[in-house]
């Protein structure tokens, strides 16, 4: 051992523990290495555990795909190819008077500025922007239930997808909302109305 302040070898003092200087010399080849900061310099020790090097997602990489028949709760859904026949996507929610108020909530929140209150195309940004297709057209009123949800959830051309916005059933109840602006479906007034005769 030597003194640190005259370089001295010093007899019988062995109070400084090996690790110490063990340590400092570590400290000090970490900082010839040019590191920054410690972070960088605990990484290039390899039996530092930095969790840094664990089973993780990394950025731009795809988590593993969901087993066959199960159903996502969050996260992650499957896309769906709008070219193809969406007919087979069955509406799961009845077009009841409660899902028709908060389709008709949710469609004023989100859909109104382009699509205009009634579905025609004439919302406050179309002045400004291309117009939508009019929800009232033969060719949109032939579009199927599962063709709506999918423009919903993952959009098309220069309609942004909303998928990460209106979720779950909320996205069944816009559609069945859109169906009673094209007028293939009773509004909940004129549905009460009708069985009160």
């Amino acid at each position: 051992m030597f003194d640190l302040g005259t370089g001295a070898p010093m007899h019988g003092h062995t109070d400084a523990p090996r690790s110490f200087l063990r340590a400092g010399a570590l400290a000090l080849a970490l900082a010839a290495m040019g590191c920054t900061t410690l972070d960088k310099a605990v990484g290039k020790v390899p039996w530092f555990t930095t969790m840094r090097n664990q089973p993780a997602i990394r950025p731009f990489e795809l988590p593993r795909t969901p087993p066959a028949g199960s159903v996502p709760v969050t996260g992650h859904e499957d896309s769906l190819d709008l070219l193809l026949d969406l007919k087979n996507v069955v509406n799961p929610v009845a077009p009841t008077a409660a899902s028709l108020k908060r389709g008709k909530l949710v469609y004023e929140q989100y859909c109104i500025v382009c699509h205009g209150p009634a579905g025609h195309s004439d919302g406050t940004v179309v002045p400004k922007f291309v117009p939508p297709p009019d929800f009232t057209q033969a060719s949109s009123q032939q579009r199927s239930d599962g063709y709506l949800y999918a423009m919903i959830r993952q959009g098309r051309g220069i309609m942004p997808r909303y998928g990460d916005k209106i979720r779950g059933a909320d996205r069944w109840s816009v559609v069945n909302y859109v169906r009673v602006l094209q007028g293939l479906l009773a509004a909940p007034d004129t549905a009460a109305a009708a069985r009160a005769r």
